[in-house]
């Protein structure tokens, strides 16, 4: 029994290298989608922030 890795355990090793890098980068662009969305909507308050906060009828 050798404890050398073969070519094949090496291009499995690096399969799952890449899927895990992909997975990550997938995590952190979800991320900064979400930061980016809270960015604007904070920008859209800030820029006028009294409306859609009440309502005025008149009958």
């Amino acid at each position: 029994m050798s404890n050398s890795i073969t070519s094949y355990q090496v291009q499995n090793l690096t399969s799952l290298k890449q899927a895990l890098n992909v997975s990550v980068m997938q995590k952190a662009l979800k991320q900064d989608e979400q930061s980016i969305e809270s960015v604007v909507k904070a920008m859209e308050q800030s820029v006028t922030p009294y409306k859609g906060q009440n309502i005025d009828l008149k009958l």
